[in-house]
């Protein structure tokens, strides 16, 4: 499966959501085993390409979507804040009629989607993927940042510079990470749509820097089952990140892929996708 290919309007679907309307495709047997998989800050659905094929082919019944303001999906222009992602998430498996409880896979900020999801309704998980997940030490400081995140500049100066500087971050990390050239150009794309600049900057201010302490510290109570997954030279998510998430949630598995930077999620696919699925195929998990 090219996920690349399959990216288009007319092979997927929308969800009308109270805040608009949301883009989604499933893939893989209907009546298999829902995944959810929870994209990041600024790459919407297509960030899956290399990871759907061998999820499907093991038989789960693959979701994924683009958060609101991301690709095909709407951008109602209200703050991005937690809160506003996990109700996304809500609805549109409310609207979807997912009702069993899903395995859950959230990637860099939908890492940190899916832990806040999870800790208000551990019932409706089966199992918890973080891959890269925010909300424990991040990277995405900086001078540039940093005025981000002050009123009116931050918003003078994302309109202006911040998709430019995106788009430079793309064709380092290409070279850096050994990240196929279409992905590149698609994420490139992505980076000059309208709702780009506004909706990644919203993220910013209110998502990722946010420490997840509480959400992480009620999965552990709830004894969720839980698979973490970090790049061994993640420049935005560093490795010191593993060893906090192992303080705060002592059942959580934690595997660090060798070689592997922030986009582990397609340069790493394979060895991410074994992974998931030797997480998610054993006998059902007992809660303490």
């Amino acid at each position: 499966m090219n996920m690349l290919r399959e990216y288009t309007r007319e092979k997927g679907g929308f969800a009308d959501l109270s805040n608009g309307r949301i883009f989604y495709q499933w893939h893989g047997p209907a009546k298999g085993p829902v995944l959810v998989l929870v994209h990041g800050l600024s790459t919407p659905g297509f960030v899956w390409r290399d990871m759907l094929s061998e999820l499907v082919q093991a038989g789960y019944r693959v979701l994924t979507f683009d958060h609101f303001g991301r690709g095909f999906s709407e951008y109602p222009g209200q703050a991005q804040t937690s809160d506003f992602f996990v109700k996304e998430l809500d609805e549109l498996l409310e609207v979807l009629g997912v009702q069993d409880p899903v395995t859950l896979l959230g990637y860099s900020m939908g890492g940190g989607i899916v832990a806040s999801f999870a800790a208000l309704q551990p019932d409706r998980i089966g199992r918890l993927i973080l891959l890269a997940p925010v909300g424990l030490r991040s990277n995405l400081g900086g001078f540039f940042t940093t005025l981000l995140l002050i009123p009116v500049v931050g918003d003078v100066l994302m309109g202006l510079f911040g998709p430019s500087r995106f788009r430079k971050g793309l064709r380092m990390s290409a070279g850096e990470e050994n990240v196929a050239p279409e992905m590149i150009d698609m994420q490139i794309a992505e980076t000059r749509q309208p709702a780009f600049a506004g909706a990644v900057l919203s993220s910013l201010r209110h998502v990722i820097r946010t420490d997840l302490r509480p959400a992480h510290e009620k999965l552990a109570r709830a004894g969720v089952p839980i698979l973490a997954i970090f790049g061994e030279k993640d420049t935005v998510i560093p490795i010191a990140s593993a060893e906090i998430l192992r303080q705060r949630i002592p059942q959580a598995q934690i595997v660090v892929v060798p070689e592997a930077g922030h986009g582990l999620a397609y340069t790493h696919a394979d060895q991410v996708s074994g992974l998931v699925l030797e997480f998610i195929r054993p006998e059902p998990f007992e809660r303490a």
